[in-house]
């Protein structure tokens, strides 16, 4: 991956060129970290914040998920909550949960690219890396040391000349978009991805998150071959009376990073 940086420090290039030809390079080197990162699975620790009048954040609740691999796309299993196993009825249910899953992906196959966040009840999309070439303009604004690793820093706003053409575009016009890119592996090192000034909505025009939300996104490296996300924070603001105030914060921690010889993905036969 050297060869681009020594490209970017011998051609006059604009901040757009920069950033583009940088996120040209982050697309494959995450092609190739998808491919490993599918042999491990992990454990997963959720925290739901609330804030109080002072704006303080106050623990509210907790899950532990194991996070496998169903059908090729990851499932999130729930073993416990408030740091109690589940019961012999609700973890049957999650075992019930998992095989309808499969049964979905078995019909519809295909997701959102980049994957979606959760807003209560309703989810946005997030939108991939390659979206990034095609409906944002990008801009190299610097460098900066993440836990120790030299990374370029990027900036990422919706296209002015391009109109939504679909729900997922709707959603993606929301964000504005912040990215670590480690200068040695081309990989993400942390992104953050902040709700725009027109807010983020549902379908049905329900207001899910005000600007100035944000999720952020954290990674390490396992095993000295694979970056794998370790933090994910979702902050989210909503309006009270004429101004906008801290409303919820979920926290995911990943940990117990565990590689299988066979890819990790378990196939669920559907019931007979």
């Amino acid at each position: 991956m050297r060869p681009l940086f020594v490209l970017l420090a011998v051609l006059p290039l604009t901040a757009a060129d920069d950033a583009n030809a940088i996120l040209k390079g982050l697309v494959e080197a995450e092609k190739q970290n998808d491919r490993l990162a599918r042999q491990y699975t992990y454990r997963e620790e959720t925290t739901w914040f609330t804030f109080d009048k002072g704006g303080r954040p106050r623990r509210k609740r907790s899950e532990t998920h194991d996070v496998v691999f169903v059908e090729g796309v990851k499932f999130r299993k729930l073993i416990a909550r408030n740091g109690t196993a589940l019961s012999k009825r609700e973890a049957a249910e999650v075992e019930k949960e998992m095989r309808e899953t499969a049964a979905e992906r078995r019909k519809h196959g295909q997701y959102a690219p980049g994957g979606s966040i959760g807003f209560g009840g309703s989810r946005a999309d997030i939108g991939s890396f390659p979206e990034l070439l095609t409906l944002f303009d990008n801009r190299l604004v610097g460098e900066e040391e993440v836990n120790g690793r030299k990374a370029w820093v990027i900036e990422s706003v919706p296209r002015a000349d391009h109109e939504p053409a679909s729900p997922h575009e709707q959603d993606l016009f929301a964000f504005h978009k912040k990215l670590w890119i480690d200068e040695a592996e081309n990989v993400m090192l942390r992104m953050i991805v902040t709700v725009g000034e027109k807010g983020l909505y549902s379908m049905n025009g329900t207001l899910l998150a005000a600007p100035g939300s944000s999720i952020t996104f954290e990674t390490g490296k396992v095993d000295q071959q694979v970056w794998e996300a370790v933090r994910i924070i979702l902050d989210v603001q909503r309006q009270q009376g004429k101004a906008v105030r801290p409303w919820g914060r979920t926290e995911y921690r990943d940990s117990g990073f565990q590689k299988f010889d066979v890819e990790s993905t378990i196939t669920v036969d559907p019931p007979k």
